[in-house]
């Protein structure tokens, strides 16, 4: 009798494995979000091999002042973050490679000249940023150098996410991550530094933009002249949600890290950036779910569709929530060891970081989820109210300059308030 009971609960779990596994290879959010996701593991392993590497490389001090720069090298790249938003929400819209092809010429030209303003601007301000960050103002030039070629690249990999090829934007990531990783080995070892770091994402943006782009105009085929340029009015419309977009993905991310670098001495300074950087990686896989989600919905919502976009929001909250949870936990329960095994036993003493780190990611990823679900219904009240939050993100942590763990601790608040508030707009905008 028990035999046969053993029998029947085994049926009924393998029954339910398989249905489990042919709803799940079925849905096309998790397939995408998983080649993304894919790609992303491949090329966050690159980067951080690049960071582990500058982590080791470099003493304590210095990797501080790096932490810093890197972080303020995302936050430049904010309005690439934007670029990229715009291009994929209009790329979704098309249905021909030559209207696509138009587009990403035109918005190519005007990211470099962008991009252009901003590297002279900061170089001419690099004095006082080098002053601020207690770092050379050569080096904050350096930096500088990454945005021509790091906006452009956002529009091409805007581009391949608006087309859906997801399978070409991971080896772009790929390509970028690996290139970088081999020419800052080179740079470092060859007694370059801070700078040599920097340098090396130069020329790995620009390298991977050329291939990048050269690929895809490949693919589109030649611009057709007698279809009507796209009107980047539209864009300049919609740049503004995007470009507050772009901020809030970067800044709650990253501006901790500067005003530890500013408030700390620069020993634990070091000590929060490894913790910080091992608490990003739990972003790269939720990561994928959001870029997959955005087309689709952008696509339902050009062509006036709205049956699947209760679904994907729903999908995409719960496979991020899955991701970031475990390793949220993982991070609480050996913080310690993971420090040790990554960054060596000099930075254990970030283990209490590294736990809070982990739980003030999971609603940070849940956030953002929101915020391309909205942004990609072109419902931009939750983008304003999450750039608000994040600048008064900035100046609560700017208050806890007296604990680096009261700083994480009020990062994770400030995120779960920004994950609810974006529930809450979700709901009221439907």
């Amino acid at each position: 009798m028990a035999s046969e009971y053993g029998s029947v609960v085994r049926e009924r779990v393998r029954a339910t494995v398989e249905r489990t596994w042919r709803a799940a290879t079925a849905d096309d959010l998790l397939h995408h979000g998983g080649i993304v996701a894919a790609a992303t593991v491949i090329s966050g392993g690159l980067n951080y091999a690049f960071q582990l590497f500058m982590g080791r490389a470099l003493p304590p001090e210095e990797y501080g002042v790096f932490g810093a720069l890197f972080a303020l090298f995302y936050l430049v790249n904010v309005l690439g973050r934007g670029m990229r938003f715009s291009a994929a929400r209009f790329v979704a819209e098309f249905d021909r490679p030559a209207a696509t092809a138009g587009f990403l010429r035109g918005a190519l030209l005007r990211s470099l000249l962008i991009g252009g303003v901003i590297f002279a601007v900061l170089a001419a301000t690099s004095g006082a940023v080098g002053d601020f960050l207690g770092v050379d103002p050569h080096v904050v030039v350096v930096v500088a150098v990454t945005v021509p070629p790091g906006l452009a690249l956002t529009v091409t990999e805007g581009t391949l996410d608006g087309r859906q090829q997801f399978l070409a934007l991971g080896a772009v990531q790929i390509l970028k991550a690996a290139s970088k990783l081999v020419l800052a080995l080179a740079l470092v070892l060859a007694g370059f530094g801070v700078a040599g770091a920097f340098g090396a994402v130069a020329v790995a943006l620009g390298l991977t933009l050329a291939v990048a782009a050269v690929a895809l105009f490949r693919r589109l085929g030649p611009v057709d002249r007698t279809v009507p340029s796209f009107d980047y009015a539209r864009a300049y419309r919609y740049s503004g949600p995007a470009v507050l977009a772009g901020f809030c993905l970067a800044v709650p991310a990253n501006a901790d890290v500067i005003v530890v670098k500013h408030a700390f001495p620069a020993t634990e300074a070091g000590m929060y950036t490894a913790a910080s950087v091992l608490g990003k990686v739990l972003i790269f896989l939720p990561m994928g779910i959001s870029t997959a989600l955005f087309p689709k919905v952008s696509a339902d919502h050009a062509s006036e569709g709205t049956d699947r976009q209760g679904s994907l929001l729903s999908r995409g909250l719960a496979y991020a929530a899955a991701v970031g949870g475990a390793g949220a936990l993982v991070y609480w329960v050996a913080p310690k060891a993971i420090l040790t095994l990554f960054f060596g036993e000099a930075y254990a003493a970030a283990a209490p970081l590294l736990r809070w780190y982990g739980l003030a990611i999971v609603p940070f990823v849940l956030a953002v989820v929101v915020l391309n679900y909205q942004l990609a219904r072109d419902r931009t009240a939750y983008v304003y109210a999450f750039a608000v939050g994040s600048v008064a993100e900035i100046g609560l942590l700017w208050t806890a300059q007296s604990s680096m763990l009261r700083v994480v601790r009020l990062l994770t608040l400030a995120n779960v308030v920004l994950f609810a508030v974006g529930l809450l707009a979700v709901h009221f905008e439907q």
